[in-house]
């Protein structure tokens, strides 16, 4: 069982790119994501025991020094984050609504996404990373409209507000919605 994720975004593929190869070759961690990522970023999503993943992530800050856009270590990860990184996710039935949150940085968005998870009764629909994004984040959560509003509130909390792009909660949601998102 993963016990905690830590994550790099660098402004440089190829200091991204050295510095992840010097992280995973010292620490015992398991590489979860390491892609380049839209505008021209790089991102390193690792996972593992608490030590090795807070020794990994802080001896790659050190070697990065000057090409870090963000960063994060989160402890007791929830299993829903590790799975959408993973682009695996749960059969949901019957989803009448949802809430979304926009970040214009990964890092920001996951650790928002795990106070989402961790602060209210919702579950995770999708999680888009970067990818033909422009750079964002994009979560989908389900749940009622009242955990919902919580949730993207208590993810929003621990934001800069320039790192937030928009949020959205949509009641009674369509079904065509849904089965294309998913």
């Amino acid at each position: 069982m993963i016990k905690s994720i830590g994550a790099i975004e660098f402004k440089s593929i190829a200091k991204g790119i050295e510095v992840s190869n010097d992280m995973v070759k010292k620490f015992y961690v398991e590489v979860l994501y390491l892609k380049s990522i839209c505008p021209g970023k790089f991102l390193i999503i690792i996972a593992g025991e608490t030590s090795y993943v807070n020794e990994s992530i802080n001896y790659g800050l050190t070697k990065g020094k000057g090409y870090i856009v963000d960063s994060f270590i989160i402890n007791s990860i929830s299993e829903d984050i590790i799975n959408g990184i993973k682009h695996k996710y749960k059969t949901l039935e019957n989803i009448r609504s949802i809430g979304i949150l926009e970040t214009n940085k990964v890092c920001s968005g996951i650790k928002a996404l795990d106070k989402t998870l961790k602060y209210s009764d919702v579950n995770l629909v999708k999680l888009q990373l970067s990818f033909a994004i422009g750079g964002k984040l994009v979560y989908i959560v389900e749940g009622d409209a009242s955990s919902l509003e919580h949730g993207i509130e208590e993810g929003k909390s621990i934001l800069n507000s320039k790192d937030i792009i928009s949020d959205s909660i949509i009641q009674s949601v369509d079904n065509q919605i849904i089965k294309n998102l998913i």
